[in-house]
């Protein structure tokens, strides 16, 4: 700091009021920066490096969900649901219709080469995962309950839709257009209620790349782009019947879904630089 006396942050520092508390421990105004979980997951996941011995695609889980579970103000969420369902009734009609999918891998497996079904059932296949997550369905009519299980289970219907490859850097396309098009097709304090996970979830891998991999830099910020404007043009994703474009090619499926301005990308290269592959230590 020999080069940069405080004398020259003077101006900015202006009007810094300091705010007194008789708490013994952190307090502030934010709900995330009061819980302690939160705020180890965000300096560990924004800063680290990336490698095997903790793969990209587990930091969500890693406490972060978890934390952000906790610190849910339910009612609120309920409100603005309800809410919702007065001022939309394309918002209505679907909480009404609640759209699930109960496909077995089975299910999947009878779609043609090439459509959207057999794309997502070789992704299952092929990296032997669970349907739905690993989720349970959700019970009773709760439209809460419904949202927030829907909203996982149409993850990696996404990804096949905007253009998003299975790999870390694919993620990046579903994730920025949840970022726009939620706000693009509801009430911002709705879509600013359900979307936390995706703001740190997606801004994660942009801090990582930015610090720790150049060679990704403008790879990301393409990614970031292209998942903005997807998002912000197209039909609202979350209330999409994914269900009725199974048997659709990717590109019929989005023009039947109403999602536009999307193309498929490639980011095999450039994922295998972001991650890292070292052996543990």
């Amino acid at each position: 700091m020999k080069d940069l006396p405080m004398q020259g942050f003077s101006y900015f520092l202006e009007g810094i009021k300091p705010v007194g508390t008789e708490s013994s421990s952190l307090v502030s105004s934010s709900k995330y920066l009061n819980e302690a979980a939160i705020r180890d997951w965000l300096a560990s996941h924004f800063l680290r490096r990336n490698g095997p011995d903790l793969p990209t695609a587990s930091d969500t889980s890693n406490g972060l969900v978890q934390a952000l579970a906790r610190i849910r103000d339910y009612d609120a969420l309920d409100r603005l649901i309800a809410e919702e369902k007065e001022k939309s009734p394309k918002f209505r009609a679907w909480l009404e219709e609640k759209p699930l999918c109960r496909h077995t891998i089975p299910d999947f497996g009878k779609y043609e080469p090439g459509t959207f079904g057999h794309i997502y059932y070789r992704h299952i296949i092929d990296n032997n995962f669970q349907l739905n997550l690993g989720w349970k369905f959700p019970e009773g009519e709760s439209d809460r309950e419904y949202i927030l299980f829907r909203s996982g289970q149409i993850h990696d219907f996404e990804h096949i839709v905007t253009g998003g490859q299975f790999n870390t850097l694919g993620e990046l396309l579903p994730y920025f257009v949840r970022l726009t098009n939620l706000h693009a097709n509801m009430s911002a304090e709705l879509a600013s209620a359900l979307f936390p996970i995706h703001v740190f979830g997606g801004f994660r891998m942009v801090f990582r790349s930015a610090l720790h991999y150049p060679q990704t830099w403008l790879a990301v910020v393409d990614l970031m782009r292209r998942g903005m404007d997807i998002g912000l043009h197209s039909e609202c994703l979350l209330m999409a019947n994914f269900e009725r474009a199974f048997h659709l090619t990717p590109a019929d499926a989005r023009e039947a879904l109403g999602v536009r301005r999307a193309e498929d990308v490639d980011t095999e290269a450039v994922s295998r630089i972001f991650d890292d592959l070292r052996a543990p230590a």
